[in-house]
Protein backbone atom coordinates (compact mmCIF):
# COMPACT_ATOMS: atom_id res chain seq x y z
CA UNK A 1 0.00 0.00 0.00
CA UNK A 2 1.65 3.51 -1.01
CA UNK A 3 2.03 6.10 1.78
CA UNK A 4 1.27 9.81 1.56
CA UNK A 5 5.25 9.93 1.33
CA UNK A 6 5.17 7.60 -2.11
CA UNK A 7 2.51 9.92 -3.68
CA UNK A 8 4.41 13.09 -2.92
CA UNK A 9 7.70 11.91 -3.68
CA UNK A 10 6.19 10.83 -7.42
CA UNK A 11 4.37 14.26 -7.74
CA UNK A 12 5.92 16.35 -10.65
CA UNK A 13 5.42 18.83 -8.18
CA UNK A 14 8.43 17.25 -5.95
CA UNK A 15 9.89 14.15 -8.63
CA UNK A 16 13.43 14.71 -8.60
CA UNK A 17 14.34 16.28 -5.48
CA UNK A 18 15.99 14.90 -3.03
CA UNK A 19 14.01 12.31 -1.50
CA UNK A 20 14.57 13.30 2.80
CA UNK A 21 13.33 16.65 1.41
CA UNK A 22 10.45 15.10 -0.64
CA UNK A 23 9.73 13.11 2.90
CA UNK A 24 10.19 16.02 4.75
CA UNK A 25 7.58 17.94 2.54
CA UNK A 26 5.49 14.61 2.72
CA UNK A 27 4.74 15.10 6.49
CA UNK A 28 2.27 18.18 5.63
CA UNK A 29 0.19 15.58 3.56
CA UNK A 30 -2.72 13.60 3.61
CA UNK A 31 -4.91 11.54 0.57
CA UNK A 32 -8.06 12.87 0.26
CA UNK A 33 -10.94 12.25 -2.02
CA UNK A 34 -13.75 14.75 -3.52
CA UNK A 35 -16.79 13.65 -5.20
CA UNK A 36 -17.64 15.12 -8.89
CA UNK A 37 -19.17 18.50 -7.88
CA UNK A 38 -17.32 18.96 -4.49
CA UNK A 39 -15.73 22.12 -4.08
CA UNK A 40 -11.77 22.14 -3.21
CA UNK A 41 -12.14 25.43 -2.58
CA UNK A 42 -14.16 28.80 -3.09
CA UNK A 43 -12.76 32.42 -3.65
CA UNK A 44 -11.87 34.59 -0.53
CA UNK A 45 -11.87 31.52 1.54
CA UNK A 46 -8.78 31.12 3.51
CA UNK A 47 -6.23 29.60 1.91
CA UNK A 48 -4.97 27.17 4.22
CA UNK A 49 -3.53 24.07 1.66
CA UNK A 50 -3.30 23.38 -1.72
CA UNK A 51 -3.51 20.15 -3.77
CA UNK A 52 -1.78 17.54 -5.91
CA UNK A 53 -4.52 15.79 -8.08
CA UNK A 54 -3.35 12.04 -8.28
CA UNK A 55 -6.64 11.39 -10.22
CA UNK A 56 -9.60 13.28 -11.76
CA UNK A 57 -9.96 16.94 -13.20
CA UNK A 58 -10.68 19.79 -12.17
CA UNK A 59 -12.38 23.58 -13.14
CA UNK A 60 -11.07 26.99 -11.93
CA UNK A 61 -13.69 29.64 -11.89
CA UNK A 62 -13.61 32.78 -11.01
CA UNK A 63 -17.27 35.21 -10.53
CA UNK A 64 -18.20 37.50 -13.10
CA UNK A 65 -20.99 40.53 -11.89
CA UNK A 66 -24.51 39.42 -11.79
CA UNK A 67 -23.35 35.97 -14.50
CA UNK A 68 -22.65 32.11 -13.43
CA UNK A 69 -19.01 31.69 -12.77
CA UNK A 70 -16.67 31.46 -15.21
CA UNK A 71 -14.99 28.64 -15.93
CA UNK A 72 -11.31 29.94 -16.76
CA UNK A 73 -8.81 26.68 -16.80
CA UNK A 74 -8.94 22.60 -15.79
CA UNK A 75 -6.64 20.73 -14.08
CA UNK A 76 -5.81 17.21 -14.41
CA UNK A 77 -3.72 14.57 -12.41
CA UNK A 78 -0.37 15.26 -12.04
CA UNK A 79 -1.54 19.37 -11.61
CA UNK A 80 -1.14 21.61 -8.69
CA UNK A 81 -4.56 23.13 -7.46
CA UNK A 82 -3.43 26.33 -5.32
CA UNK A 83 -0.70 28.89 -5.09
CA UNK A 84 -2.68 31.17 -2.54
CA UNK A 85 -1.37 29.61 0.49
CA UNK A 86 1.61 30.95 -0.47
CA UNK A 87 1.21 34.08 -0.69
CA UNK A 88 -0.28 36.57 2.02
CA UNK A 89 -2.82 37.39 2.70
CA UNK A 90 -3.68 33.61 2.23
CA UNK A 91 -6.85 33.44 0.82
CA UNK A 92 -8.19 31.65 -2.39
CA UNK A 93 -8.28 33.55 -5.57
CA UNK A 94 -10.93 31.44 -7.46
CA UNK A 95 -13.08 28.77 -6.64
CA UNK A 96 -12.15 25.51 -7.94
CA UNK A 97 -14.70 22.40 -8.45
CA UNK A 98 -13.97 18.85 -8.98
CA UNK A 99 -15.37 17.78 -12.92
CA UNK A 100 -14.75 14.52 -12.13
CA UNK A 101 -13.86 12.22 -8.57
CA UNK A 102 -11.06 12.96 -7.65
CA UNK A 103 -7.97 11.33 -5.15
CA UNK A 104 -5.46 14.05 -4.14
CA UNK A 105 -3.15 14.79 -1.50
CA UNK A 106 -3.99 17.68 0.72
CA UNK A 107 -0.88 19.49 1.62
CA UNK A 108 -1.09 21.78 4.23
CA UNK A 109 0.26 25.10 3.67
CA UNK A 110 0.96 26.49 7.11
CA UNK A 111 3.15 23.31 8.01
CA UNK A 112 4.59 23.50 4.09
CA UNK A 113 5.50 27.34 4.93
CA UNK A 114 7.26 26.30 8.20
CA UNK A 115 9.21 23.37 6.80
CA UNK A 116 10.47 25.62 3.93
CA UNK A 117 11.94 28.17 6.54
CA UNK A 118 13.53 25.71 8.68
CA UNK A 119 15.28 24.48 5.12
CA UNK A 120 15.85 27.32 2.70
CA UNK A 121 16.46 24.89 -0.17
CA UNK A 122 13.81 22.72 -0.14
CA UNK A 123 12.06 26.19 0.20
CA UNK A 124 13.80 28.02 -2.85
CA UNK A 125 13.83 24.73 -4.88
CA UNK A 126 9.79 24.64 -4.62
CA UNK A 127 9.48 28.38 -4.93
CA UNK A 128 11.63 27.53 -8.29
CA UNK A 129 9.08 25.10 -9.13
CA UNK A 130 5.82 26.71 -8.39
CA UNK A 131 7.06 29.45 -10.25
CA UNK A 132 7.56 27.53 -13.43
CA UNK A 133 4.20 26.16 -13.07
CA UNK A 134 2.31 29.52 -12.46
CA UNK A 135 4.07 30.95 -15.91
CA UNK A 136 2.58 27.74 -17.91
CA UNK A 137 -0.41 27.69 -15.60
CA UNK A 138 -0.90 32.06 -17.32
CA UNK A 139 0.04 30.57 -20.59
CA UNK A 140 -2.46 27.37 -20.47
CA UNK A 141 -5.28 30.31 -18.98
CA UNK A 142 -4.67 32.49 -22.38
CA UNK A 143 -4.48 29.29 -24.81
CA UNK A 144 -8.08 28.40 -23.65
CA UNK A 145 -9.70 32.11 -22.85
CA UNK A 146 -8.56 32.79 -27.20
CA UNK A 147 -10.32 29.40 -27.55
CA UNK A 148 -13.56 30.04 -25.84
CA UNK A 149 -13.66 34.00 -26.38
CA UNK A 150 -11.23 34.74 -29.60
CA UNK A 151 -12.48 36.01 -32.39
CA UNK A 152 -9.93 36.54 -36.11
CA UNK A 153 -9.59 40.53 -34.99
CA UNK A 154 -7.99 40.99 -38.91
CA UNK A 155 -11.61 39.55 -39.81
CA UNK A 156 -14.00 42.46 -38.30
CA UNK A 157 -11.35 45.27 -38.95
CA UNK A 158 -9.07 45.10 -36.31
CA UNK A 159 -5.09 45.29 -36.12
CA UNK A 160 -3.41 42.72 -34.48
Amino acid sequence: MKTVADFVCAHPLFAGLDSEKSEFAAGCGKLRRFAAGAYLAQEEDAADNFYLLLEGRVVIETHLPNRPAAPFLTLNAGDVVGWSWLIPPYRWQFDVRALSDLRTVEMDGRCLRQKCEADTQLGFQLLQRLTAMLSARIHSARIQMLDIYGTDSAAEGGVR
